[in-house]
């Protein structure tokens, strides 16, 4: 028996959450009374056909999914957005709402295709120093102690989602969540605005990489320096230790950069943290940085880009290459499984190129044969 259709407060709240407006923002621009939005998100009486279609034009959701339930119910174990963040907090919080949505697309795709599973490694320990957590896990990802010259599919490969929903929006930071589906846990790692620079995001996704070692080990981000995890992790110690022995001016750093594809910053910091710079030296090249104007924009940043996210895209277009669906049977496919979404937010939160989701002139529903690609390479 199917479900009756009834209009789901939570779903407004979700929406309007979603669009980073505060109920008197979106009171104003449906014109309604914010009361009644209240109420409505409340569920303590039902808005008018009149009221529901101002709701869904202001919040541009398609109708229906108001009259949904989460059938993919995911669960935010814990978040972790930067103290220093300018952001304001209706924008965090949209921005998290966006990381739970993105994860429910990727719980209908995963229905097709299998995603790397999340491992980062088994044998940590919140009383293991910083340089053996570092250690331990980029030998659990097969990694020597080399530089690692794109993060971002370092994370992909071992089972974090990377997401590119606000690298283009001026102030973001990347921030991370756990977030779990029928208990399973996984990680969601949000870009910020980096510039689209390889040295800014893979120190970036290394910082958030400590977060996430931190939640693993069971201590509280606060009393764990993701900044010494990020440098420990990009730049091992005994290999770096040797690149330091010829570095002594500012300059010499710039050349350093295009090695281990870090930060000037962050390898000034490294050098402090291995003791082969006193505090003296370390706070004269970080006044060199800010004589230099380094401090806001380094070297080579501009030079050496960076990747975009590529796992969600690659899903899509594997789905799409092989016919087991179709662009326009995608959308239906997310629709069916209650989240009800128009083809350019679907783009936005999976990576997509603009447009590629956009349905056709076509008034016949997409008949979509299922396919398990689990076993596929």
């Amino acid at each position: 028996m199917s479900r009756k259709k009834i209009f789901n407060g939570k779903r407004l709240k979700a929406a309007r959450t979603y669009r980073g407006k505060t109920i008197d923002v979106l009171a104003k621009e449906a014109n309604i009374n914010k009361k009644d939005i209240l109420a409505f998100e409340e569920d303590k009486y039902k808005p008018v056909v009149e009221n529901e279609l101002k709701i869904s034009n202001t919040l541009n959701f398609p109708r229906e999914y108001f009259f949904q339930h989460d059938d993919i119910k995911v669960i935010v174990e814990s978040t972790h957005i930067r103290p220093e963040s300018p952001i304001p907090r209706v924008e965090e919080i949209s921005y998290k709402e966006k990381l739970v949505m993105t994860h429910r697309v990727v719980s209908v795709i995963e229905e097709y295709i299998k995603f790397p599973e999340m491992k980062i490694a088994d044998d940590l320990s919140k009383y293991d120093d910083m340089e053996e957590l570092a250690t331990k896990v980029r030998r659990n990802w097969g990694l020597g102690d080399g530089p690692i010259g794109n993060m971002l599919s370092l994370l992909e490969s071992n089972g974090i989602i990377v997401s590119g929903l606000n690298v283009d929006k001026r102030g973001a930071l990347s921030f991370t969540q756990k977030q779990s589906v029928e208990r399973n846990s996984r990680y969601l790692v949000s870009l910020g605005n980096d510039k689209k620079s390889a040295t800014i995001r893979n120190y970036d996704l290394a910082y958030e990489l400590g977060y996430i070692v931190s939640t693993e080990i069971g201590m509280s981000s606060k009393n764990f320096s993701k900044d010494e995890f990020a440098c420990a992790f990009l730049l091992p110690k005994e290999t770096f230790f040797e690149d330091l022995a010829n570095v002594n001016e500012i300059n010499d750093y710039v050349e350093l950069k295009k090695k281990w594809i870090a930060p000037i910053s962050a390898m000034i910091l490294r050098a402090y943290q291995l003791e082969v710079i006193n505090y003296k030296k370390y706070m004269y090249l970080m006044r060199e940085m800010e004589k230099q104007g380094w401090l806001k924009k380094e070297p080579l940043d501009e030079n050496i880009k960076a990747t975009s996210p590529a796992l969600l895209k690659k899903s899509v277009e594997m789905l799409i290459d092989n016919k087991v669906m179709t662009r326009e049977g995608l959308v239906e496919t997310v629709a069916d499984s209650g989240i009800s979404l128009y083809a350019e937010d679907i783009e936005m939160l999976l990576g997509l190129k603009e447009g590629m989701l956009s349905p056709k002139v076509n008034n016949k529903k997409n008949n979509v044969t299922k396919v398990n690609f689990k076993n596929r390479k």
